[in-house]
């Protein structure tokens, strides 16, 4: 195990030889036994102090020790199960496997496969715990829903955000795709007067140019082809709350002094409209490009950018703030249903070697697809589908010519399969032998 301390091991035994042979053994073996002799002398140990490992005789006088297993899951302890079965009882062992037990030992059993079992449990044990470690720092690490981080810096930026919410001033978030300006956005809203009004979310970027007046103006009856009916437009229907407008830089030159007037006096008409419309709404806007550059080349009002820029908050990208990978990770993993799953400290060692294009959102899809498609209980790096050939992953590849790149580009692919070359092929889009060619003899020689 990768700690100094002695594996605890509870010892559930009814047989007072057995139990006392177990004891002694487990004690030369560098652990740290206690014992008992049923399912209610289990249950007062493992609720007075922690163990790494439980080794449970399935029949026991007072239960089962499938109710132990059952009890332990229930009570969410980090504790694994190891259970001593007969010949007669290897059913109900594999039925305590499927409620959890890390794995099942026939008596009458080698000392040495027992003690190599409750190495391997304990390490998954301490695992377990991490884990949980991570999670609670979570539960701690919530200042804005959905928003989790350890980082000063993003810390600062979230006090930023609690102390601007209750004002009335408009704010700009700025960062790259993924990086939570929504959630942001959504807790402005939460955090702010106008939390019980509504929380209207317009991606300019999405919106035809065509229609995004219609959309955020709304329209009168007849005003253009297949305007069959009056219809109002996003800031009416925010009225009393929050206008999010996603990707603010995308707006069209020709409608943002439109949009401009709107911010700034309220008042607005529908498409094909002849009388002004009040609304009272707070803006947020969001983007990711720089502003003050659109402004310079033209391509956005420098009005309007001062009039959105009340309070300015920028996010920085996840590779700026590696340290809060793990805990997203343990996050993300917590939410899908079902999956029951934990991380390795090899796997989190790899998500935070990588660059992170995608942000936040990538993390959580990468991680979710682990925790589904993985088939063991621990996520390790090769259940990481990483881009393989992202150039801001190393950094390692300026001064080098474009034959050694593409050599550095074939390891790492090799890599990311484990050397399989078949897959690595297929991955890299060329046929076996090309890479059999490009590897040169020596590294074709190795297996896989």
């Amino acid at each position: 195990m990768s700690r100094s301390t002695k594996i605890r091991v509870l010892i559930v035994e009814d047989d007072e030889v057995l139990n006392e042979i177990l004891q002694d053994e487990m004690k030369e073996r560098g652990h740290e036994p206690s014992a008992t002799a049923g399912a209610v002398s289990a249950y007062e140990a493992l609720g007075k102090r922690p163990f790494d490992v439980a080794v449970l005789d399935l029949m026991l006088p007072d239960g089962s020790g499938l109710d132990v297993i059952k009890w332990i899951a229930e009570q969410e302890l980090p504790t694994e199960c190891i259970v001593l079965t007969g010949h007669a009882t290897v059913p109900t062992a594999i039925e305590a496997m499927r409620l959890g037990a890390y794995d099942y030992v026939i008596k009458p059993t080698s000392m040495d496969e027992l003690d190599a079992l409750v190495r391997k449990a304990a390490e998954k044990s301490l695992l377990r715990r991490e884990n949980v470690s991570l999670k609670t720092q979570v539960e701690r690490l919530k200042p804005v829903e959905g928003m989790i981080t350890n980082d000063p810096a993003m810390q600062e930026i979230l006090k930023t955000v609690a102390r601007s919410a209750p004002s009335t001033l408009p704010i700009l978030i700025m960062g790259e795709t993924g990086t939570g300006k929504e959630l942001v956005a959504r807790a402005v809203h939460r955090m702010s007067a106008r939390a019980g009004n509504p929380f209207i979310v317009v991606s300019c970027a999405a919106v035809p140019e065509s229609l995004l007046e219609s959309e955020l103006f709304g329209h009168e009856r007849g005003a253009f082809t297949g305007a069959i009916e009056r219809k109002p437009g996003l800031f009416e229907v925010a009225d009393g709350g929050v206008l999010f407008l996603d990707e603010i830089g995308d707006v069209p030159a020709a409608f943002q002094v439109k949009l401009l007037r709107a911010i700034e006096t309220g008042e607005f008409f529908r498409v094909g409209g002849t009388r002004s419309i009040l609304a009272d709404v707070r803006i947020v806007a969001a983007t990711n490009k720089n502003l003050r550059e659109e402004v310079r080349e033209g391509h956005f009002r420098e009005d309007l950018y001062h009039r959105l820029n009340g309070v300015a908050i920028r996010l920085p990208a996840l590779r700026e703030r590696k340290g809060d990978i793990p805990l997203l990770a343990v996050h993300f993993l917590d939410q899908v249903r079902g999956a029951r799953k934990q991380i390795s400290p090899e796997a989190l060692e790899f998500l935070q070697s990588y660059s992170w294009p995608g942000n936040v959102r990538e993390l959580l899809m990468i991680v979710h697809r682990a925790a589904i498609l993985s088939k063991e209980d621990v996520i390790q790096p090769r259940d990481l589908p990483l881009d393989p050939w992202d150039w801001r992953t190393k950094g390692v590849f300026s001064g080098l010519t474009l034959a050694e790149m593409e050599k550095e580009y074939i390891a790492t692919v090799l890599d990311q399969h484990q050397g399989h070359r078949g897959k690595a092929a297929e991955a890299l889009g060329i046929d076996p032998k090309t890479l059999y060619n490009k590897l040169g003899p020596r590294e074709s020689e190795k297996p896989g």
